[in-house]
């Protein structure tokens, strides 16, 4: 299948007007990653992540134009919220490995805190090292215990990785909160 238009790389002056928005989003670097401001070449490894199995796990699986909505949505939190999605490239060779963020979609109380990484890039310690970064940025931003991560309870390494980076678990939100979700808030304990 084709890719629609609206998931194409813009050309000409318009990639000149996209190139200059990225400036916006600011570039994190760790020890072995750059967190980055996403553009749609990036689209191809969300897509993967979302449609696929592990996507069941963030929402999912979800269709395509699923995934392109909640790209979308990550990526315009930038302009709306001051936070949003950061791609994830390792330092030494800038391949693309996944995705952190610090965003808001539609029935979030808070700002969540997430990781979705390549299948081949788990387990290396990289969503500690890119989730420490984004956290450290989220906590100046919005202010100590301001951001959480919602966790399916099925995904243990998530929930591992949120205890492992400081999280801690907030019964009074996962009481208050739809659903049955882990909520693990950062920066402050509760």
């Amino acid at each position: 299948m084709t890719r629609p238009r609206c998931a194409l790389p813009p050309t000409g002056k318009a990639a000149e007007a996209a190139a200059r928005s990225t400036t916006a989003v600011p570039r994190l670097v760790t020890d072995r990653l750059v967190l980055r401001a996403p553009d749609l070449t990036d689209l191809p490894l969300w897509t993967t992540i979302c449609t696929g199995p592990e996507g069941a796990m963030v929402g999912g699986p979800m269709t395509e134009q699923e995934a392109w909505e909640s790209f979308c949505v990550y990526t315009a939190g930038w302009l709306l919220h001051g936070h949003g999605l950061w791609a994830l490239d390792r330092r030494e060779d800038a391949e693309l490995l996944g995705f952190v963020m610090l965003g808001l979609e539609w029935d979030d109380q808070e700002p969540e805190l997430g990781w979705m990484l390549a299948p081949g890039a788990r387990g290396q310690g990289y969503a500690s090292e890119a989730a420490k970064a984004a956290r450290d940025h989220g906590l100046k931003l919005l202010g100590p215990g301001a951001c959480v991560s919602y966790v399916d309870p099925l995904n243990t390494a998530s929930s591992r990785l949120a205890k492992r980076i400081g999280g801690a678990r907030d019964a009074a939100a996962e009481a208050a909160f739809f659903g049955s979700v882990e909520i693990w808030r950062h920066g402050e304990r509760v």
